[in-house]
């Protein structure tokens, strides 16, 4: 029986080597043949260690524990001057191994990599990897500089633009008891909803991440304490428009949203296009210019009807309005001016004004 094995292992080991010799008479390189699997790398790690300080944008440590593997270069697609807080960057990692070869190509399940996304891994030859990976910074959000009240509206906030920030966190105080906690996009919110007795008020407002995605890189801020001071806002200048739809310095887009741009306020809807005509945001009903989306205040004439929008804040108005001193007007439950009838025993004229 074991002459029989042996026999056997002659005549396949034969039948190799002849295979082998062939390949060489005929000018065909015979397969590399290796000692064992393990001289090829079947699976690595990376990791991507971030580094942050105050507003500051730094370069993450990139390391591997692979047996055999080290890291010999990064390379940004973008230099990190032009880095944005939290939206992802692009970088090729170059890894090395001396004594063992890596693979054609990996999947995401053979490189591991922990801190960014892995993207692709191809060789680059035997010994040298290539690894892209998109990574997204993180940021320690600063403070505002200043928190007052704007000086067109008492009931304003309106305070200092922290950088990077994408969000704030604003908390508003009656008598020191938490009236209300909000966030916002932009760096002012009217308050005057909230601000409904006589008190004393301020808020506390601190720089976030607006979504939730945004939190997992932006590291909020200190909470700062409103003064009571008065603040111009003019709203964005740095963005642009591209048909419908404000597209900020950073890339960004207001979505379900008011955003004021230059001295105009636009409301955004869930895809970033600015609407027209009547708005409901909350309780309330605001009308945007049919032509540009501007928001419209004052007396405004809609589809046949007048209309009252608060002067201030663009709401429009129901009931008794006061438009001048002693010049009364009734609107009815949906805004529009009464004329010619008796409200509660006052006339109203065919100009809608109370006959006095």
């Amino acid at each position: 029986m074991e002459t029989m094995i042996q026999m056997k292992r002659s005549i396949i080991f034969s039948i190799v080597m002849a295979l082998v010799t062939t390949a060489v008479l005929v000018g065909v390189a015979p397969l590399k043949i290796y000692a064992g699997e393990s001289v090829v790398i079947r699976s690595l790690n990376l990791k991507f260690d971030s580094q942050f300080g105050d507003q500051e944008i730094l370069m993450p440590q990139v390391s591997t524990t692979t047996t055999g593997v080290s890291v010999q270069d990064l390379v940004w697609k973008r230099d990190i001057s032009k880095w944005k807080a939290a939206k992802a960057e692009r970088v090729s990692v170059i890894l090395t191994s001396s004594n063992t070869i890596f693979a054609e190509t990996y999947n995401r399940s053979e490189c591991k990599i922990t801190g960014a996304r892995f993207v692709s891994a191809k060789a680059l030859d035997n010994n040298t990897l290539e690894v892209k990976v998109d990574y997204i910074p993180v940021v320690k959000l600063g403070n505002t500089a200043r928190a007052g009240w704007a000086d067109s509206k008492k009931t304003k906030a309106v305070w200092d633009k922290v950088e990077f920030a994408t969000g704030y966190k604003v908390s508003l105080y009656a008598d020191d008891k938490l009236k209300k906690a909000l966030t916002v996009q932009t760096n002012t919110v009217d308050l005057s909803d909230l601000m409904d007795k006589n008190a004393v008020y301020y808020y506390e407002v601190r720089a976030i991440g607006f979504t939730a995605d945004d939190r997992k890189y932006l590291k909020e801020g200190d909470n700062i304490t409103s003064q009571d001071i008065t603040m111009e806002y003019e709203g964005s200048t740095t963005g642009a428009w591209k048909g419908n739809t404000y597209v900020e310095e950073d890339g960004g887009t207001p979505r379900n949203s008011w955003k004021q741009i230059l001295n105009d306020w636009y409301y955004f809807d869930a895809n970033g296009v600015r609407r027209t005509g009547w708005v409901q945001t909350g309780i309330r009903w605001y009308y945007m210019n049919p032509a540009d989306g501007k928001l419209l205040t004052g007396w405004q004439f809609v589809n046949g009807k007048w209309y009252y929008l608060n002067p201030t804040g663009g709401e429009m108005l129901t009931g008794w309005v006061q438009t001048q001193p002693g010049i009364w007007y009734y609107m009815n439950s949906d805004g529009s001016m009464a004329s010619n009838t008796n409200i509660g025993g006052y006339q109203i004229g065919a100009d809608g004004k109370w006959i006095q």
